[in-house]
Formats: structure tokens, C-alpha cells, sequence
């Protein structure tokens, strides 16, 4: 008789565990799909998106010089949030602006600062590298085009952009920028 009580009390505990482990299996199982589920919804959304330079939509992707001959993309960024910052050497407010954007590019570790230089405004491209030489500027700059320029409404300068990991414009800023704003701006952004 002890026999069979262990026996089926060994049964009833295998079906236990058994049914426990099925259902951590099936809860997975409905988390991995939930979140398969949320990522096709975000990659619809973003499909949805008009491109453009306006607060909410996904900023025109473009293709520009780094200053060591390196063709870059802004959708290489994607997944990183972005601060686009047009500018140029002679420009008074950019000069006040870059040790800003020099120091709030050291300190952040999830924002990329990218400077794209108003190259159709520059008498010289020599003013060029040595105005990122005087502030020691690290991060990366592009030689900008016209088309660009369009595209980004660069009428006055400096013209800056935030944009978000999902490639979304969050605020479109025409003046110079300093480092704390910026980092009060990208705190509050995803």
C-alpha cells in the first residue's frame, strides 16, 4: 500500500512540476510573441512616417564627405539618438556654440553630435579643418551641399536638429545651443 501512496504521490508531483514548466514555457512563449508583436507595430508606424524637417517626422536621410574623405549616412545613426548641427567657420554664433558642442559630445555617451559645415559659404574649405582644429572638435563633421541645406531649411545659422534613436525630428533649433540645454533636451527624449 506504501508502495502506491509514493507511487502516486510521485505522479502528482512529476505533473506538477510538468505543469509549471509548460506554463513558464507558454508565458515566454506569449512575452517573445508580445514583443515581436510591439516591434512590427513600431516598424509599420515608422513605415507610415513622412520624411521631413518638421517636429515628428522621420528626418530625410542623406549621404555626405566626413572630413577624411568617409562617405556617411544619417541612418547609420539609427538606433542612437542625433544632434545635427549645421554651421560654418566664419559664422559668430558658431563660435560661441562649439565648446559646447565639444563638451556635451565628451560627456554623452547615447547621443552622437554630427556637424554638417554650410561648405557653399566657405571662401575657403581650409577654414574649414583648421576652425574644428582651434576647438579641438573630435566628433564627426561632414562637408554639407546644397541639397542638404534645402532639405534642413539651413537659412540662418547655426541650424540644429534633435532627433530621436527611431530617426523622428524632436525639436528643430535655428541659434547657438549650449551644453546644458542639450542635455535637458536629450534627458527628456528617448
Amino acid at each position: 500500500m506504501k508502495k502506491i501512496i509514493w507511487a502516486v504521490l510521485g505522479i502528482a508531483l512529476l505533473w506538477i512540476i510538468a505543469d509549471f514548466s509548460y506554463g513558464i514555457i507558454q508565458e515566454k512563449q506569449a512575452q517573445k510573441q508580445a514583443e515581436e508583436q510591439t516591434q512590427q507595430i513600431k516598424e509599420e508606424e515608422q513605415a507610415d512616417l513622412e520624411e521631413g524637417n518638421n517636429a515628428g517626422q522621420l528626418a530625410y536621410d542623406f549621404e555626405a564627405e566626413d572630413m577624411d574623405g568617409n562617405a556617411v549616412k544619417l541612418s547609420d545613426y539609427r538606433g542612437k539618438k542625433v544632434f545635427l548641427n549645421f554651421w560654418a567657420s566664419w559664422c559668430p554664433p558658431c563660435k560661441i556654440e562649439m565648446p559646447h558642442l565639444k563638451a556635451f559630445s565628451e560627456e554623452q555617451e547615447d547621443v552622437v553630435v554630427l556637424g554638417v559645415n554650410v561648405t557653399t559659404s566657405e571662401t575657403n574649405l581650409d577654414n574649414v579643418t583648421e576652425f574644428l582644429n582651434t576647438y579641438d572638435i573630435g566628433y564627426t563633421n561632414l562637408y554639407g551641399s546644397q541639397k542638404m541645406f534645402n532639405l534642413y531649411r539651413v537659412q540662418s545659422l547655426p541650424t540644429s536638429y534633435i532627433i530621436g534613436k527611431d530617426g523622428v525630428i524632436h525639436e528643430r533649433i535655428v541659434g547657438p545651443v549650449t551644453q546644458d540645454g542639450l542635455t535637458e533636451k536629450f534627458a527628456a527624449i528617448d
